[in-house]
């Protein structure tokens, strides 16, 4: 989360894109006091962003936009309640982006319950998943 709010900043920083990164491990009071700086994107893990929710820390009733990366990783991992409690409290019109290196049945089923009309794009062998080969 960390790298991609660097990289948001860097980018969105002239035309006056704020971003905040939301993960553990760092100290909460400084995440929320950026956010409540303003920003236009919450780079967040699933578990320290719903931990913001329950406290009352932030709101996503303005997200036009919502990034699904590493959904696949995500599953694995355990975070489908805390993604499914994230989807509850931001808009239903909204774009999704939802990014995945396999697709598996359970992300199949979760991007099925959330994409509405969706684009699917592939590269490489679907089949097996492997590296660059450079």
């Amino acid at each position: 989360a960390q790298q991609t709010e660097d990289e948001a900043n860097k980018f969105g920083r002239c035309i006056g894109v704020r971003s905040v990164s939301m993960y553990g491990g760092a100290p909460k009071r400084d995440q929320v006091y950026k956010y409540r700086g303003g920003v236009h994107m919450i780079v967040a893990c699933p578990g320290r962003l719903n931990d913001f929710l329950e406290g009352g820390h932030i709101r996503l009733d303005g997200v036009f936009a919502l990034v699904l990366d590493e959904a696949d990783r995500m599953l694995d991992m355990g975070f489908e309640p805390q993604i499914r409690k994230i989807l509850e409290k931001v808009p239903r019109r909204r774009q999704t982006l939802f990014f995945t290196a396999t697709w598996p049945r359970e992300v199949r089923k979760l991007a099925a319950e959330i994409l509405t009309y969706p684009f699917k794009v592939m590269v490489g062998n679907r089949d097996e998943l492997k590296g660059n080969q450079d």
